[in-house]
């Protein structure tokens, strides 16, 4: 996704319905109690680039560069200390009716300035941008970027950790936990899943293994097709989706670029790959499915009914 233009990598964050639900908690009986985690500061994590940043005290206005973390922070109660966000973060509603927008690609320091944050926090879109933002004064923390999962699942615990929120993202995280282990379950019998492509752009940029979406794709034991891929995000070849033969497509891009069965089969060649000619080609929610927030069980969810039905009925 980071190595995409500016257009699609806003398309990765913004397309899609925004008004899916959040997941809805399930309930999961303890057999000993664990003790509440509190809030203390001041807090130091290593960022993006490994580099410890200590948050002294729990911040009151918080920007937020990142459609998935903004998920997250309203998530775990921490909505309230946000005062500004991208113009794509527009999960849940008390995200999406935020007055103050912060530029998503190319932000503007003084505008950022004008708002007076204690926290802003940015992410891997926004990586040529951290160190001029910082050495204006701004007090930035490069997120760590998840590439699984089980990442995502830990960054909604680091958010809580430096939010001040810790037990209620140790919930979230647990509810996140739940549903992904029981979608492993429903696929633990698979032993031979399908060739799988799932497309972010018309330009064939994919996922690969590294990435959170591919993470996915492993967990329901579906044959990414860009497997072997050297970066998270990257841009195949038309020939070498053809050569690969996918059985299922997965569209993040049909609301976006309207793309569909019928616009695949224009492409040179397409007609011969296997999902396109069993018709096994679907549109997915790129808002749930390409931020790593809290919603991305809905994504697994989903990516496990369309390739698997008859275990997810």
């Amino acid at each position: 996704m980071w190595l995409v233009s500016a257009l699609v990598a806003g398309l990765l964050t913004a397309c899609g319905d925004a008004q899916s639900s959040a997941p809805t908690p399930v309930s999961s009986a303890t057999a000993t109690a664990t003790p509440t985690p509190t809030a203390t500061f001041p807090v130091t994590v290593n960022d993006q680039d490994g580099k410890p940043v200590t948050v002294a005290a729990r911040p009151k206005a918080i920007i937020s560069f990142s459609p998935g973390i903004t998920e997250i922070l309203f998530a775990i109660g921490a909505g309230p200390q946000v005062i500004a966000a991208d113009q794509f973060s527009d999960f849940p509603a008390e995200a999406k009716a935020l007055k103050n927008r912060v530029k998503y690609t190319n932000p503007d320091v003084e505008s950022t300035l004008a708002l007076n944050p204690d926290l802003v926090v940015m992410s891997r879109a926004q990586r040529t941008s951290v160190e001029r933002f910082r050495t204006a004064g701004l007090p930035v923390f490069y997120a760590p970027d998840p590439n699984s999962l089980d990442a995502v699942v830990e960054s909604v615990k680091m958010w809580g950790q430096l939010t001040g929120h810790p037990a209620e993202a140790e919930r979230v995280a647990a509810d996140l936990r739940t549903r992904i282990d029981a979608t492993k379950a429903k696929v633990a019998t698979v032993t031979d899943g399908p060739r799988a492509y799932y497309e972010l752009s018309d330009s064939l940029f994919s996922v690969g293994d590294q990435s959170f979406i591919g993470s996915m794709l492993t967990l329901l034991k579906a044959k990414n097709v860009a497997t072997g891929a050297l970066t998270s995000f990257p841009q195949l070849t038309a020939e070498a989706i053809i050569a690969r033969d996918p059985q299922v497509i997965f569209l993040a891009d049909a609301a976006s670029a309207g793309q569909s069965l019928e616009t695949l089969k224009k492409r040179p060649g397409w007609t011969s790959i296997s999902a396109v000619k069993e018709g096994k080609v679907y549109p997915v929610n790129p808002d749930i499915g390409n931020r790593p927030g809290p919603r991305i069980v809905l994504a697994l969810e989903e990516l496990g009914r369309l390739l698997y039905p008859e275990l997810f009925r």
